[in-house]
C-alpha cells in the first residue's frame, strides 16, 4: 500500500465507546506525570457509563488519582497483514473510589489485572473528551 492510499478517518464518540466496551484484551496505556516525568503504563481496564477504572496498588498511580490529575488513556489496535487499525485517546481527571456504594458496582465489574499483586484500589477515569482515529 503506498502512502497516498493511506486514509486517516476519525470515529466517532460512540465509535469510540464501542470499541472500549468491545475490545479485548482490555488492556491499554494510561499517561501520567509523576516527579515532573511523563509515565505510560500497560493498563488492565473496564469502560462503565462515562468513566474507565483500572485497580492499583500503591504507588504513582494511585499518587495521580488522589491529587485528581489530568490524565490520558490510548486504546490502539494494529493489524500488520492489512496494514490498518484504529487508535482512541480519552482524557480527564483520574480519581481513587472511595464511595461505598460505587466501589460495589466497580467490584463487579470484569476487571481482572494481569500483574500479580494486591491491588485493592479501584481508580476512575472521569472522560472529559474521547477521540480516535481508524487508519485504512
Amino acid at each position: 500500500m503506498s502512502e497516498t492510499e493511506i486514509a486517516l478517518l476519525a470515529l466517532s464518540p460512540d465509535e469510540c465507546r464501542d470499541l472500549l466496551d468491545q475490545h479485548r484484551p482490555r488492556l491499554g496505556r494510561l499517561a501520567f506525570v509523576a516527579d515532573d516525568r511523563p509515565i505510560v503504563l500497560p493498563m488492565n481496564f473496564v469502560a462503565h457509563g462515562d468513566a474507565i477504572y483500572f485497580r492499583s496498588a500503591r504507588g504513582s498511580k494511585l499518587t495521580a488519582a488522589l491529587r485528581g490529575q489530568r490524565v490520558a488513556f490510548e486504546l490502539d489496535h494494529v493489524n500488520e497483514v492489512w496494514e490498518d487499525g484504529w487508535s482512541l485517546l480519552a482524557f480527564g481527571r483520574l480519581h481513587v473510589v472511595t464511595d461505598p456504594d460505587e466501589v460495589a458496582v466497580v467490584a463487579r465489574l470484569p476487571l481482572q489485572p494481569w500483574a500479580r499483586g494486591d491491588k485493592p484500589h479501584f481508580l476512575r477515569l472521569d472522560i472529559d473528551s474521547l477521540s480516535g482515529r481508524r487508519i485504512t
